[in-house]
C-alpha cells in the first residue's frame, strides 16, 4: 500500500504544471548510478526541461576546477539525451558547463568525498567555491547530501554539518539520510550499486525530486 501510494504521489508531481527552463544536474558516484540515472530521468520528464546530467566518481567540486580525472566511473548525459559512460576519463569543467547549459537550476550532488580531506576548512571553502559560482550565474541551487552507508557511518554527521555551513544560503538544502538506510549486508558499505541498494537509491531520487518541486514551479518560463 505504501509503494503504491509513493507511486501515485511521484505521478501526481510529474502531472503538475511545471517551470521550462535549462537543468544542470552534477554528482559523484552515487549519480554514476542508479541514484543518477532516476533523478535524471525525472528531471527530463519536466514539461519543457532541458537537462544536462553530468557525474564523476570520487568527485569534489576541485576536479570540476581542474578537469582531474576519475579512476572509478563517469555518466554522462546531454540536453540531447546523448549518453556517455565509462570507467576512466577527465571531470567535466564546471564553468564550461555553466556556458553550454545556461541553467536556471543547478542540481549538485556532492560530499560524500570531502571525508577523505582531514581539513574541514578546505571541504567547506571548496563547496562554497561552487554555491557561490552559481549564485553569480543567477541561477538557483538545490544541494542534495551524502546518503546513509554502513562504511565511515560515523562520519556522517561532521561531513553533513560542513556541507550544510558550505550551501547556507546559496542553496536548498536536502539530507538525504533522512529517506536512506544502507542494507545491513550486501553492496560495498557505500554504493547503492547493489540488487538489495538499487531500490533505495530509485526512491532516494523520488524524495529529492519531490522537495525540488517547489524550486521547479518558481524557474522561469
Amino acid at each position: 500500500m505504501k509503494k503504491q501510494l509513493s507511486v501515485l504521489c511521484l505521478l501526481a508531481l510529474l502531472a503538475a504544471p511545471a517551470a521550462a527552463a535549462n537543468i544542470l544536474f552534477i554528482g559523484d558516484s552515487h549519480s554514476v548510478g542508479p541514484f543518477g540515472w532516476k533523478l535524471d530521468e525525472l528531471l527530463r520528464a519536466v514539461p519543457g526541461a532541458q537537462v544536462g546530467t553530468y557525474s564523476s566518481c570520487g568527485s569534489i567540486f576541485q576536479w570540476w576546477e581542474t578537469g582531474k580525472p576519475t579512476p572509478c566511473g563517469y555518466f554522462f548525459r546531454d540536453a540531447a539525451g546523448k549518453t556517455e559512460r565509462g570507467e576512466k576519463g577527465p571531470t567535466p569543467i564546471f564553468d564550461n558547463l555553466l556556458k553550454e547549459v545556461k541553467p536556471a537550476l543547478v542540481v549538485v550532488e556532492l560530499g560524500a568525498n570531502y571525508a577523505g580531506y582531514p581539513s574541514d576548512d578546505f571541504a567547506v571553502n571548496d563547496m562554497r567555491k561552487l554555491v557561490t559560482k552559481i549564485s553569480s550565474a543567477g541561477a538557483a541551487c538545490f544541494w542534495i547530501t551524502r546518503p546513509d552507508s554502513r562504511k565511515g557511518h560515523e562520519d556522517i554527521p561532521r561531513i553533513l554539518g560542513l556541507t550544510y555551513k558550505a550551501v547556507t544560503p546559496y542553496c536548498k538544502y536536502f539530507d538525504s539520510t533522512q529517506v536512506t538506510k544502507y542494507p545491513a549486508a550486501g553492496g560495498d558499505g557505500i554504493h547503492y550499486w547493489s540488487k538489495e541498494g538499487t531500490p533505495i537509491a530509485k526512491a532516494w531520487a523520488e524524495a529529492a525530486f519531490a522537495a525540488m518541486k517547489p524550486l521547479l514551479d518558481e524557474l522561469p518560463q
